[in-house]
């Protein structure tokens, strides 16, 4: 069999020009469909919701330092702390309106 010198297109620099375009462009609709895990938000640092999540946080990290509470809990519970934090409106721990601060 004699060869006339074509190749399959598959073996062409075209073809594999536009794999690159597809692979990058995966990537891009990946890092676009995940922006928000992979570049969060800035936090204002006069957020009271986010302060009181940070406080929360904390005292469950030491919780766990401590050997009080296991990994498990402390992750429910951190959720649990995002749930209170925002419902109060940060003022997690504050007393209710109306009533003066002991």
């Amino acid at each position: 069999m004699a060869h006339d010198g074509r190749r399959p297109f598959l073996d062409r620099p075209v073809a594999r020009g536009l794999a690159v375009l597809v692979f990058l462009g995966c990537v891009g609709a990946i890092v676009w469909l995940e922006r928000g895990r992979l570049f969060p938000p800035e936090v204002a640092a006069d957020d009271p919701v986010a302060q009181c999540v940070a406080e929360r946080e904390a005292q469950i990290d030491d919780l766990v330092s401590q050997g009080r509470i296991e990994a498990g809990q402390a992750e429910v519970f951190k959720s649990r702390a995002h749930e209170m934090c925002a419902g109060a409106g940060g003022t997690a721990g504050a007393p209710p309106p109306g009533e003066a601060p002991r």
